[in-house]
């Protein structure tokens, strides 16, 4: 479980934490969670990880079980890891970390601009800040803000021989997106609808949309119309050209009126197949309609 050499060095806070908001963090962004992340100040680059150990002072926990929370009534809860058998307890933290690999990045996870701004500056330099997104949706989407402390190749433990990145939380950014407060953005951006994988496209425009639905108008197509029914399964093909980006949607028709359709959308094309879509793909596809010059 112990891995001084990665926990104990440069952390970047110096004073004893919250217990209690790291037992939230715990919960939120588990042992073995799937998580997205963007540069604080590049919201629309969107990158895939997982988070593989939780750092507490100088210990490297790699598994959940290996963490027991002891709560007592009017006390702050504290720690008791498991180390090669042993119990090692931990009342004051002084710095807790997220531990990610350290994989790169493909190509295909960013546009040309994001590239050149990580090819040039670096990914995961040590003060660099990220957010945090969990895939964990009880009450909204949680994020939170690191800060890269170090880049480590492990000698020992589970993961020896593999590159690391060590993650400080900023346990006060801690928050929720609530679904339930979305704002819709009205936008004027050409997509092509099509009610089938295998039927003719129709040229329509997206007009406004949330996290969760598109609004779509369907222009002149009144032979569309009749087959918008409500609960149909249709497909949304959106290209962001200046972002290099591309998007295929699966949805199902929530309403129509005699210029528009309002779409909920349930799948998005990833690496040829369609995976469900989810609160996180949602904000990615959200933050990059957001950058097309025809959205206010």
């Amino acid at each position: 479980m112990e891995e001084k050499g990665a926990a104990a060095h440069g952390s970047l806070i110096h004073r004893p934490l919250d217990n209690s908001l790291i037992l939230e963090v715990m919960r939120y962004f588990p042992i073995g969670n799937k998580i997205r992340y963007f540069p604080v100040q590049r919201k629309n680059v969107v990158l895939e990880s997982i988070v593989i150990a939780f750092g507490i002072n100088n210990h490297l926990v790699y598994t959940q079980k290996d963490i027991h929370i002891k709560e007592q009534e009017g006390a702050e809860p504290y720690f008791l890891l498991d180390d090669d058998w042993k119990d090692v307890t931990v009342r004051k933290v002084n710095s807790f970390c997220l531990v990610i690999p350290d994989v790169g990045h493909s190509e295909s996870d960013l546009d040309y601009a994001s590239r050149v701004a990580i090819d040039n500056h670096g990914l995961f330099k040590r003060g660099d800040t990220f957010t945090l997104m969990s895939l964990f949706a009880e009450r909204g989407v949680p994020h939170i803000d690191v800060q890269v402390r170090k880049k480590v190749l492990l000698k020992e433990g589970y993961y020896a021989n593999h590159s690391v990145v060590v993650l400080e939380a900023l346990l006060g950014t801690l928050h929720h997106i609530d679904q339930r407060q979305q704002c819709r953005i009205r936008t004027h951006i050409p997509l092509k609808l099509y009610l089938t994988e295998e039927g003719e496209p129709f040229d329509c425009h997206l007009v406004d949309f949330s996290e969760c639905s598109l609004k779509i108008r369907i222009d002149r197509h009144e032979a569309l119309r009749p087959s918008l029914t409500k609960k149909r399964n249709i497909i949304v093909a959106i290209d962001l050209p200046q972002q290099m980006k591309s998007y295929i949607l699966k949805g199902k028709v929530l309403r129509r009126d005699d210029e528009h359709v309002v779409i909920s959308m349930t799948s998005h094309l990833v690496n040829g197949q369609y995976e469900s879509f989810d609160l996180l793909a949602a904000i990615e596809l959200k933050a990059n309609l957001l950058q097309h010059p025809e959205t206010q």
